[in-house]
């Protein structure tokens, strides 16, 4: 029986200090590197696209550095590549179209992609019942989506024409569905990928040209040396904890894209390169929110599958020891769940207590929560997916991770709790 996530609970998210002058005024400090090009551009083009170029290069700029110029603030950071995200303010203006999100993605400190999504079906329908603060019905959304993603790619199409000429068409991404069709334009060994999924979202993905002709596939990690990878990111902690470290993060901000967001961080650690937005789309998730579990896992098991990756069904019981045998390999679970809003609030609570407690007094704090999860009820309208990343047999607990920003990256949760919520669907990706 499919599950529709259409009660996805987003959390709110900060959104950036960005404004258009602080945008448009980088642009004087980056334009000085154009008179070392050998093709320099006009000093329109200058202001209208310095912002969008990495300050000295795709080799040579420091993401760390750039991220905070463009004072978009640290999403993810592990041994292997970092993010940076921010969800900008309505004033804020690139391209002359409104950016939702905007996200700088990095592999030790070297920048791969800029990537600016603007009207899309999350984003810019909140939690799928406003818009423009009014409450609309879902087709009269649909229809809203449609028309703002069509308009963004427009104006942006409209500001770069004159800029850079026309456009040539080319395919980005991995293969079938989730290959994208792109508009592209080269400038200064950069490479602008207009996107536009009708009814779905527009995006400008900015990046090495060099990326762009490989047509933006990775290369695959080789087996063994992803489990290799994946047991040494196992952290084993004196109080008996044994977590899972280096999963990136993804913030779904203020949309309900859980699904969609959790799958990214599960795919992208496993190696197989993901866009929270591109699986939304595969995954069918509705306005503002809301996946059918089965349709991601489909899409998500076909990327893998491209990759050597496969995607396995958990046991729902929640045992732990063969939970255990999992993160003990280095390998996330996805969990669905019913979020009680009660339960939430302490689990966020307990992370003030649980670093610096004895786990045997521990323990014993969480018994009189472990009973009460027997009057637990589960709320329908509150379905959840997040990752489950560790345990702790001596107390008996489960580590989850939500994608609801950094500070969501680990909280616990007793056993008996999560069976109590559990909608007893549990999914692996493995190598």
């Amino acid at each position: 029986m499919d599950i529709f996530y259409t009660a996805d609970k987003p959390r709110p998210v900060q959104t950036s200090a960005m404004n258009v002058w602080f945008w448009l005024g980088l642009a004087f400090w980056v334009g000085r590197l154009w008179a070392q090009e050998p093709n320099p551009i006009t000093q329109e083009a200058q202001t209208t696209l310095g912002t969008l170029l990495p300050p000295q290069g795709w080799e040579q700029t420091s993401a760390k550095k750039w991220a905070k110029q463009l004072r978009l603030p640290v999403e993810s950071e592990t041994a292997y590549q970092s993010s940076f995200r921010a969800y900008p303010r309505s004033e804020v203006r690139v391209l002359g179209a409104h950016p939702q999100s905007v996200a700088l993605l990095a592999t030790e400190d070297r920048p791969d992609q800029l990537t600016l999504i603007f009207a899309n079906k999350g984003d810019s329908a909140g939690d799928g019942q406003l818009w423009g603060g009014q409450n609309q019905r879902t087709a009269s959304l649909q229809a809203a989506v449609d028309s703002a993603v069509a308009a963004d790619a427009d104006q942006i199409r409209e500001t770069l024409i004159p800029l850079l000429g026309k456009p040539r068409r080319q395919g980005f991404g991995d293969y079938g569905k989730t290959r994208e069709s792109a508009e592209r334009w080269d400038q200064a060994g950069t490479a602008f990928l207009l996107i536009e999924q009708k009814g779905e979202y527009t995006a400008l993905r900015v990046l090495p040209t060099t990326t762009a002709d490989a047509g933006g596939r990775a290369a695959r990690i080789p087996d063994a040396q992803l489990r290799d990878r994946m047991k040494q990111n196992v952290v084993r902690r004196e109080n008996g904890d044994v977590i899972i470290g280096n999963i990136p993060m993804i913030d779904q901000g203020p949309k309900g894209f859980c699904v969609p967001a959790t799958y990214a961080r599960v795919l992208i650690y496993a190696g197989v390169p993901a866009d929270l937005y591109l699986l939304a789309l595969l995954g069918k998730t509705g306005i503002g929110g809301g996946t059918y579990i089965s349709s991601m896992e489909n899409s998500a098991r076909a990327l893998a599958a491209t990759y050597g990756r496969s995607i396995t069904s958990v046991s729902p019981s929640l045992d732990l020891p063969k939970l255990e045998s999992y993160f003990e390999r280095g390998i996330p679970l996805t969990w669905a769940l019913f979020v009680d809003e009660d339960i939430d609030r302490d689990l966020t609570l307990r992370m003030k207590e649980r670093p610096g407690a004895d786990p045997v007094e521990w323990a014993k704090i969480l018994e009189p929560k472990k009973k009460a999860a027997r009057n637990l009820r589960k709320n329908p309208r509150n379905g959840h997916v997040c990752l489950l990343i560790g345990c702790n047999r001596r107390t008996g607990e489960l580590a989850t991770s939500d994608s609801w920003g950094p500070e969501f990256a680990e909280r616990w949760i007793t056993v008996e709790e999560a069976r109590a919520l559990s909608q007893g669907d549990l999914g692996a990706i493995v190598p």
